[in-house]
Order: structure tokens, then sequence, then C-alpha cells
């Protein structure tokens, strides 16, 4: 008797650590909170990385940066990028463009290690020491600067990424292409800085 009530005793436990293990592997893991910067997608969660340029965020981008002007990339200043890190990412898009979002240039592979790209980088594939540059959506190597149509001033966003891989770079990659490349999962850390033009 003594022995089936022990059998019976370790057929209820078992049972219970059963339960246990089923209704903890339907428990559901909590979804990464994601945040859309035009086509860019990143982990709220991420490091934030900061970023300056000649222009304050949220003001009118400086003429020499457009196609009314010499047309150069803007520079930037970064900071705080997690050292876990492999390599940046720099995008930057127009919102406002007629045809939905314009990407103006996207500078890949950058070591982590750069904490500033100055303004007038060549529009080639690859600039020395800082990295490579897809063929953005006026179909040119590098960057090409705002030139919005009459009407409203434009919002244009610049995006850092800190990446937790490379990109195997190639010269004939669009910048559309380079960034549905990264996943959200690759991404550790992210900066924005914002600056408007026209109108």
């Amino acid at each position: 008797m003594t022995t089936r009530l022990v059998i019976i005793g370790i057929i209820l436990i078992l049972a219970v650590l059963i339960a246990v293990v089923l209704t903890v592997s339907t428990i559901r893991k909590p979804q990464t909170s994601i945040q859309s910067i035009g086509l860019v997608k990143v982990p709220t969660s991420a490091a934030r990385i900061i970023v300056s340029s000649a222009f304050s965020n949220g003001s009118r981008i400086p003429t020499m940066y457009t196609c009314n002007g010499v047309n150069i990339s803007i520079p930037l200043e970064l900071s705080n990028i997690p050292s876990s890190a492999k390599s940046l990412m720099v995008v930057m898009e127009d919102l406002n463009a007629p045809g939905g979002i314009f990407i103006h240039w996207v500078l890949y592979d950058i070591p982590i290690n750069v904490t500033q790209i100055p303004a007038g980088i060549p529009n080639t594939f690859y600039v020395n020491g800082i990295g490579y540059q897809g063929i953005n959506d006026f179909g040119k190597v590098g960057y090409g600067g705002p030139c919005p149509p009459p009407g409203p001033a434009h919002e244009y966003v610049i995006i850092v990424l800190a990446l937790n891989k490379t990109i195997e770079p190639a010269p004939n990659l669009n910048d559309e292409d380079l960034i549905k490349s990264i996943n959200v999962k690759d991404v550790i850390g992210y900066g924005v800085l914002i600056g408007y033009y026209g109108g």
C-alpha cells in the first residue's frame, strides 16, 4: 500500500511539473518595440547615439549642402557609440518627397572609431578611412543634397545606426537595398538629426 502511494505521489508530482513546463513554454516573449524612421526601423530600447552637425537639430539645413549650393555632404560628429558595435551606417532621407521616401545618402561599414565625418566627402564607392557609399535615389554614388520642388520646406532626417554586423561592400548596391539588408535585431544603437530645407 505504501509503495502504491509513493508511485501515485510521483505521478502527481510529474504531472504538476509537466503542466508547469507547458505553461511556461506557452508564455509569449515580450516583443521588441520598434520605431520607423522613414524606411529605417530601429528598436526603441537601443542605445542613443548623439549626432551633431553644422546646423542644430530641427533647424534649416545650410544652402551649401543642397543642390542650390555646392551640394557637398553634411559634416557629422558622433558620440555615445556602443562599444560592442561592429560598424556604423549613415542614412539620409527626405520624408516629404512627392513620390514617397527619397534616399539622399547611405554611408556604410564605417569603423566604430570614426567619430567625425567631414563635409564634402567624395562621391565615390570607397571613401578612405571612412567607409563605403551606395547609389542614392538620384541614381548616383554617394551624397545628393536636398533638392525639393517649390512649396513647403521638406523634412530631412539623418539616421546613424550602430550595427552588430558589417555589410559586404559592393559598388553596385543601391541605398534602398542597403537599408533593407538591416534587420531590427542588427541595430544596437541609433541617433537622429533632423533638418529642413525648401519653401
